[in-house]
């Protein structure tokens, strides 16, 4: 495998020698203007000086045109500039705002015309809505959009925005029928993406965004090792004039509204208990600065930005249990430390060379997780577990940098450009006990956890990574080519420390939270951990690609192109664990309907591949495993009661699990799965301002792994990673309707439509339970018409359905209008959305070989939780009492008509209830405020700005 990965490099490498041609491979975060100069008749002019102004920065360019009138601007810092374009005998002509954008081409035609009294010629430049040389499905969050709305102060919460994607997970998403796992989160460019678990990887100061960029569908070659979206964070740059704001953020969950609703009535709870939280009369403090300006006027700008908090969240409650009401459903609250920062230097140092510098950071301390997932939640304050963000190498949270980068952009002549970066990222969490120090339990009787947290540990997940970069414009054959390549690297290491309180885990029938009895029968388990070690596994990874851009006459565009990574990652005792190369190709064409690029035809395929070496080298892997090799007792007594910590003598050692120790094979030819895609597309610009669009999308995932287990014929419980074909199966199709409108005439707005399907029956990244335990029978517990069954009938009946984050139907839309006044400027910003419940299925957990798994009663996603909606409001008063100096008022209130639907269904509301013991049946029933939409609530700010 090896030598076949050298091969690639040299043959890649003879290539670049043939073709000199490297973009960055995450993309760029500078833009391009090019156009043509034209006289009266549309012919081409030759040898016209063009020169474009910064209108905010004030650096310079210039050039000639070549023969056929055409000349390019790249590696542009973006925002607005001014062209010139001038020729002796001809008037010169001046356009204005020529918006340049991250990653976009503005297309500037110039009309010149013969010598006439009047000398100069002045136009409105261009807004690029709609962009010929990028066509994909790409939703760009603007500051001046969201600083305007009621909305979280998280970058996360920003990417709902974007047509295709369902919310579910905590900021990350599902986006077009992908995991959770599946996104790729960039900050200026800087991959930040967790290298384990594929989330996002770190937070970020909400003032220091300029912008956020969501592409989810007909990505081009440049990004890869992504299956849903790619988001890239793009943040705030001085300019020749000082800016700055302050903020003062305030909210009281005293203002807010009470939950509504109670948990179902069983035997044991007859009335169901209330949702209503404990109020706390508060007012929490939250504050932002930022600054920015010129250190040098026309050459070099500096900017900052700190947010810091301690910030208590409302009362919220573990799950309550239907067996054991008193006891569960307990109170508590998070109590948190919030410093975020971020701080850039950017230096033209010619008109043809940029340098920037940047770091940031993100402690936050006290976090309150239930780990145990939603399908098996916390029952008691003891279950939960308390995180700790750390800054990067420091327990103490605040004394170092979590990511650093420095990039250099450069022109050479008119046609070639390149750049290059590097960066490194670090980041601590440590996660110990929110309280006691007690074994975890799971209860059989109600799925819930007790007695013990998740973890009681740390990990460290640093990363290095390069890119560089070029890229050249030329003519061929009468046509215009922009040929791209790339390169970058990543060195990663992913450190885990993780125990259970106590090493110890119970697998009972019940357990009783007032009493602190286990309620035992034959066969419950003891899971005796075995003292754990440090854990660190490496990985590496090489991308390439390589694509032109390039149009056929005025009206047809293509970009064809295709990228090749390869990944390796060694696990924790040194063992290569993968190596594998893929190729990703990468074709989109493009009709420009009436030639001015404002009507766009767009079809695009593309295949993507999951990123794949961390996750796999510690999930499976992993010799030094954390909380999986452990002594396995099963109680062979009566059925009875045991007091803590129960150690009893009726408990026997009936297995030995080691994980690691010879019952993971190494597949050599495990590979990461890929998805095909297929989207079509219809854009129109309308004016200078607005623009429409519908879209298309077919998504088929292939080569899915799953980590088949069996018990081997020594008895070892072997864990057999592999990619299997049609037996895992996950398809999404769905149709998107646009809206946006930038901000002019008072008003700006960005509106979407998603109709959309999520199929399939495997949405785990490698356990999908479908292939384990041939052979054995299994027994599904507490409903007798189901018993002992074979285990592929137990973990493979009724797979195939909905996804659980499905939603058939999503419609969003986000305003703000502004009305000036003399002394004031009073802008209202609705926001609303609606969108399909969530589907779930009857089902029940039972155990088997000390793990526990999933029977689903029917077919997977066959009910869907109630339509829902929420509408949030935000009105500012802005005040300039001092020249350019502003103050102001921003009120915000969350779910202005205090909806309070169910939007989620976990634990014993999956679980079907016995008739005989219950009042009413908890499945499809909220069980906590958990599963409710939140109530509505206010915030107000108080700002300055100049």
């Amino acid at each position: 495998m090896r030598s076949r990965f050298r091969f690639t490099v040299m043959a890649l490498g003879i290539l670049a020698l043939a073709v000199p041609t490297f973009l960055l491979a995450d993309g760029t975060l500078l833009g391009t203007i090019k156009g043509r100069v034209l006289d009266e008749s549309g012919a081409g002019v030759p040898g016209a000086t063009v020169e474009i102004v910064s209108s905010d920065k004030g650096f310079r360019r210039s050039q000639t045109t070549d023969a056929t009138g055409n000349f390019t601007f790249a590696a542009l810092q973006t925002g607005p500039y001014t062209l010139r374009a001038s020729l002796s005998g001809f008037q010169s002509v001046e356009t204005t705002n020529n918006l340049v954008e991250p990653n976009k081409t503005t297309d500037v035609d110039v009309t010149m015309r013969l010598a006439q009294a009047a000398e100069a010629v002045t136009v409105t430049g261009e807004v690029p809505l709609v962009d010929k040389t990028e066509t994909s499905a790409r939703t760009t969050v603007r500051s001046e959009l969201t600083q305007k709305l009621a909305i979280t102060r998280n970058y996360q919460s920003l990417i709902s925005a974007a047509p295709g994607v369902t919310n579910n997970a905590g900021g990350n998403p599902n986006v077009h029928g992908a995991l959770s796992g599946n996104n790729q989160y960039l900050f200026d460019g800087v991959d930040t993406t967790d290298v384990t678990t594929g989330t996002f990887g770190q937070n970020f100061n909400f003032e220091a965004i300029q912008e956020v960029v969501i592409s989810t569908s007909g990505i081009s070659a440049e990004f890869g090792r992504a299956q849903g979206a790619i988001v890239n964070v793009i943040t705030k740059a001085g300019t020749n004039n000082f800016s700055g704001s302050g903020k003062a953020i305030l909210t009281n969950d005293e203002w807010n509204e009470q939950n509504k609703g109670r948990s179902p009535r069983t035997t044991a709870n007859p009335t169901g208990t209330s949702f209503e939280r404990v109020k706390f009369d508060e007012v929490v403090d939250r504050y932002a600065l930022t600054l920015g300006g010129p250190i040098w006027k026309d050459h070099a700008w500096f900017f900052g930005a700190y947010e810091w908090a301690t910030v208590p969240t409302a009362f919220t409650t573990t799950a309550k249990s239907p067996v054991h009401p008193t006891g569960t459903g307990e109170e508590y609250q998070q109590i948190t430390d919030v410093k975020l920062w971020d701080a850039k230097v950017t230096f033209q140092a010619t008109p043809s060379h940029l340098f920037t510098a940047q770091a940031n950071s993100d402690p936050i301390n006290g976090f309150v997780v239930n780990y145990w997932g939603a399908n098996f939640p916390a029952a008691e304050r003891e279950a939960l577990t308390l995180q700790d963000q750390n800054g990067c190498g420091d327990k103490a949270g605040d004394k170092s940098v979590c990511v650093w980068q420095a990039r250099w952009a450069g022109v050479f002549g008119q046609n070639l450009s390149m750049e290059a970066l590097y960066a490194e990222q670090d980041g601590d969490i440590f996660v110990t006990p929110f309280e006691g120090n007690g074994s975890p339990i799971l209860s059989f009787a109600d799925g819930l956890f007790y007695n013990g947290a998740t973890f009681d540990g740390f990990v460290k997940r640093p990363r290095k990574q390069a890119n560089v970069a070029a890229t050249l414009y030329t003519n061929l054959f009468g046509n215009t080519h922009t040929f791209k390549g790339g390169v970058d690297y990543q060195d990663l290491e992913s450190v885990a420390f993780f125990t259970y309180p106590t090493n110890r885990e119970f697998l009972v029938t019940d357990f009783d939270p007032v009493t602190r009895d286990l309620i035992l029968a034959p066969a419950d388990n003891r899971l005796d951990f075995i003292d754990p070690a440090q854990s660190v596994s490496t990985g590496k990874i090489w991308g390439f690609y390589a694509l032109d851009k390039f149009e056929v006459g005025k009206h047809l565009f293509f970009n064809i192109g295709g990228r090749i990574d390869n990944q390796t990652a060694d696990s924790d005792v040194g063992a290569q664990v993968i190596d594998t190369t893929t190729f990703s190709p990468r074709l989109t064409g493009v009709y420009d309907v009436f030639g001015n690029g404002k009507t766009l035809a767009s079809a695009a395929y593309g295949r993507y591949y999951q990123f794949l070496v961390q996750d796999i080298a510690d999930s499976i892997y992993a010799g030094v495993a954390q909380q999986s090799n452990y002594d396995l007792f099963e109680w062979a007594g009566p059925e009875t009661t045991c007091p803590l910590p129960c150690e009893n003598s009726q408990w026997v050692l009936v297995d030995q699990v080691r994980v690691g120790a010879g019952v993971t094979p190494i597949n050599e030819d495990l590979k990461p799965s890929y998805l095909d895609e297929i989207n079509v597309a219809l854009q129109q610009q309308l004016g200078n301002t607005m623009a429409v669009g519908i879209r298309g999308i077919y998504r088929q995932w292939k080569d899915l792994i799953d980590d088949r287990r069996f018990i081997d014929a020594e008895g070892n419980k072997v864990t057999e990673p592999q990619n299997f074909g049609d037996e895992l199966r996950r398809y999404y199709k769905g149709i998107e309707l646009t809206f946006e409108k930038r901000f002019s005439r008072n008003w700006q707005a960005a509106m979407n439509y998603t109709l959309s399907r999520s199929e399939g029956n495997s949405f785990s990244n490698y356990t999908s339970q479908l292939f384990d335990y041939a052979g054995q029978t299994c027994n599904i517990t507490g409903v007798p018409t189901v018993g002992r069954i074979p285990c592929p009938q137990a973990t493979n009946v009724n797979r195939y359905g909905y996804a659980a984050y499905d939603r058939t139907h999503i419609f969003q839309a986000f305003t703000a209008y502004t009305l000036p006044m003399k002394w004031v400027a009073i802008t209202a910003a609705p926001s609303f959305y609606w969108q399909s419940g969530l589907p779930y299925q009857m089902q029940r957990n039972f155990s088997i070989n000390g793990e526990t798994d999933i029977y689903f009663y029917e077919k997977r996603g066959s009910h869907r939780l109630p339509n829902n909606y929420q509408l949030d409001f935000a009105l500012e008063a802005v005040f300039k009492p001092w020249g350019p100096i502003e103050v102001g008022v921003k009120g915000e209130v969350f779910n202005v008509t205090n909806q309070q639907y169910q939007l989620t269904c976990t634990g014993s509301c999956l679980n079907p209830t016995n008739p005989a013991t219950a009042l009413e049946p908890t499945f499809g029933k909220p069980t906590g405020r958990g599963n409710m939409q939140a109530p509505r609530a206010y915030r107000l700010t108080a700002l300055a700005r100049f």
